[in-house]
């Protein structure tokens, strides 16, 4: 009888020791949450390039658009839209803004120094 308690024991501790190293794999690395995603504003496409890249060119495809200058600098960066002109984003503080009679707007905001560009009126009658 006690022979048979100490082989019962022994199968138990076997048993315990076997599904404590049988512990799963550990998962991967999750991708970013949609909340840090959502955090970033979207850098259309035609601008991803020229980011922080001084005298690269970007035709604007859809504005009126605003580009953070903390997701990309666009200093120095020249800016147009199809059939309305365009002009190059100033160095400096910001509060500037720069305008055609094409109806062609470039804004760079005080402070955040963001871009914006919108596109008024008919075109060559802004």
């Amino acid at each position: 009888m006690k022979r048979m308690a100490v082989l019962v024991l022994v199968l138990a501790a076997a048993a315990v020791a076997g599904c404590a190293s049988a512990a799963p794999p550990a998962s991967p690395a999750l991708p970013a949450s949609p909340a840090t995603s959502a955090a970033r504003p979207a850098i259309p496409p035609e601008f991803r390039a020229a980011c922080r890249h001084p005298g690269a060119q970007v035709e604007v495809h859809t504005v009126p658009v605003t580009i953070s200058h903390a997701a990309c600098d666009l200093t120095g960066v020249a800016i147009s839209y199809r059939n309305r002109g365009g002009a190059t984003v100033p160095h400096g503080g910001g509060g500037t803004g720069i305008g055609n009679s094409d109806g062609f707007e470039l804004t760079v905001h005080p402070g955040s120094l963001d871009v914006t560009i919108t596109v008024t009126g008919p075109h060559g009658n802004a």
